[in-house]
This record gives structure tokens, sequence and C-alpha cells, in this order.
């Protein structure tokens, strides 16, 4: 079903499980995404489209290697990630991350009974509220990545990081993370996050700062649920940020969830609205996706999605995806519209 690989990107986001106890690494997996998508942005008296090959129409693409060794009850380890695209060579090839290698992920980390510690480049663990509780599940066409990531300014991985994740007691876990500022004069940060599982309900807060020198510090809050209704979960999430740009908020709400119509084939659904008194700023986006399983690891899919930019901003991001030949970017009073289609390969 495709929860399989929308499991499979919030794993690897949050740091991946462990490996067997007392085994020694290391452990490949890997997630890619590519197909073809057609877009289009009307409105007033001009209107561009483009139809051409895109990596990551739903989730990123990456291959990552884990090695850790588990004695006394402590497991200890490496991990590895790198982002990459399968198209446009040059510096856009590691869109799905920095310009360094290993660019997703290079850290040691170490757990036990106490919790879990992980030093290095990592997820933002903040982050991993927006996939929880996003209606389709963070695709990088037509969900509230681009509102909250793009144009919110929430990172999705934290260079040089320090987090800790507590035991689950009674179906409650607590997370928190520190940025210290690097060489590089890159902003220095924190993040809390708390979620709650009980039965078939999730629930989860988190807030994060990001601070720099000379700008409004970067501040938000983002609460997001799931609830499983037989087989169709609902979703919802909402988000206020504030930022450099929007000193008053940027709020992000979006509904829908996903249903499996077989073993084989599922559906998702979503609406999404983003709005801030700055710019008069207001963005509605309806995307749905269809899925279809062809092997256990092997996903056809095929989404569309609408994108109007109802307020008075320009050059609003619209998109999530990785680069392409037409922009991500577009002005007030525009439509976006997208008609994608790929394959999705997660190899965990």
């Amino acid at each position: 079903m495709k929860s399989s690989f929308k499991r499979a990107l919030v794993l690897s986001t949050l740091s991946l499980a462990a490996a067997q106890a007392y085994a020694d690494g290391p452990y490949v997996y890997a997630l890619v995404d590519g197909g073809m998508a057609s877009s289009k942005i009307t409105g007033g008296t001009t209107s561009t489209s483009k139809t051409e090959f895109v990596t990551g129409g739903v989730v990123p693409t990456f291959v990552g290697m884990k090695l850790d060794k588990s004695m006394d009850g402590i497991t200890v380890g490496v991990q590895l990630e790198q982002g990459f695209t399968l198209n446009t060579p040059g510096s856009s090839y590691y869109f799905f991350g920095n310009g360094d290698v290993f660019n997703r992920q290079k850290n040691i980390f170490v757990k036990s009974a106490a919790g879990t510690v992980v030093l290095g480049v990592q997820p933002n663990i903040a982050f991993g509220t927006v996939l929880m509780g996003d209606p389709r599940g963070g695709s990088n066409y037509g969900s509230a990545l681009a509102m909250i990531d793009g144009n919110g300014g929430l990172g999705t991985v934290d260079n040089a990081s320090i987090s800790y994740t507590a035991p689950t007691v009674s179906g409650l876990t607590v997370a928190g993370q520190y940025v210290p500022e690097s060489k590089s004069g890159s902003a220095k940060g924190s993040r809390l996050v708390a979620t709650y599982a009980a039965g078939d309900v999730k629930v989860g807060v988190s807030t994060y700062t990001d601070t720099a020198t000379g700008v409004k510090d970067s501040t938000g809050t983002i609460f997001s649920g799931n609830y499983k209704i037989g087989s169709f979960t609902l979703k919802g999430i909402s988000a206020s940020q504030k930022s450099n740009t929007f000193t008053s908020a940027l709020t992000t709400n979006g509904v829908g969830g996903e249903y499996a119509l077989s073993s084989k084939v599922a559906l998702d659904v979503g609406y999404y609205n983003a709005k801030s008194s700055v710019s008069t700023f207001k963005v509605d986006t309806t995307a749905a996706g269809l899925y279809y399983s062809i092997t256990k690891d092997l996903k056809f899919y095929t989404q569309y999605a609408v994108v109007e930019n109802k307020g008075r901003a320009n050059g609003v991001g619209w998109n999530f995806a990785g680069p392409t030949l037409f922009p991500y970017a577009f002005d007030a009073g525009k439509k976006a519209t997208t008609l994608n289609a790929g394959l999705i390969l997660a190899y965990f």
C-alpha cells in the first residue's frame, strides 16, 4: 500500500531504527522517485507550460547506509545519507540536501533504555511533525511543504546539531535538538517536539527557533495529527510561523487523508490554505494522488495539484519538487496546475 513508502520516508526523516541487535552493519537503504510532470501557470494575460522529467514528485531521493553494534544494552553507530536527483547535473544534483557529501545525514548515534542521542548532520526533528499530519504525507507537489518549508522557512536538515529523544512513556515521546552556530555563519537554533500515540490516534506538536545575525528570528509552532478509521486515515496540520519576511505570522492549515482502496491501490487527498497579512499573502492548494503497488518495494503513482495565489505577494513558491526547467514560484493572481506520474522505489 501507499502507506509503506510514506512510512519509509517518515522513518528516514526521523532517523531509521537500529539494525538487528548484536549485529554489525552495514544496513543499506534507498528511496528513489522519478517521473514526468506537466505543469502550467495561468492568470492575467500570459500563461506558461512545460512537460519534463522530474526527480521527487512525491518523495525525496536519497541513498543511505547505517552501521551499528549493540552490546550490554547500548547501541552505537554511524549513519550516512546522500540526497541526489536523477536529472540535471551540476550544483542542483544535490537538491535534496546541500552540496556536501552525505548531505542529508552524517552522524554518530547512541541508543539505550535512557533514550537516543544523535550528533552531527541529521533531520530537523520539527519537520517530522509536518510529515505525521500532512494530509498527503508531504508530497512535493500539492502538500503543506511549499508553504511550511519553502515559504515559511522550516528546514528539513540540521547541520552540526545535537538531538535527544526520550524513551516513550505511556504513549508520550518528547525530543529536543540544539543547533549551534557553525563556521559558515549559519543560524543557530533549537527544536522541541512532543508526540502522543494511543490506539488509532496520533498527535504531535513541535516548536522551533532559528537565530541569524541581522535578521528577525525565525520561529514556528506546528500541530498535527492523524486518526485511522478502518481503511481511511484522517489527517490534519496547522502551523504558525514568523520570519524576516513574515513579521506577521504565516499560518498554514491542511485537512484530508488517505484511503486504502485495496491491498495494492490507495488514494490521498488534501486541501490547504496559507495566509498572512504581509502582502495579503493567501495561497490555496487542492491535490490528490493515486498509488499502485507493482511489488512490495515498487510503486506507480499519479497525482494532480492545483495551487492558487489569491493574495498580492509575488515570487511565491508553489511546489517542493526537485530542480526543474519550470519556475517553482509564481506571482499574485496566478494559478499553477501539475499532473505528475512516476515510480517510487522504497528499499528499506
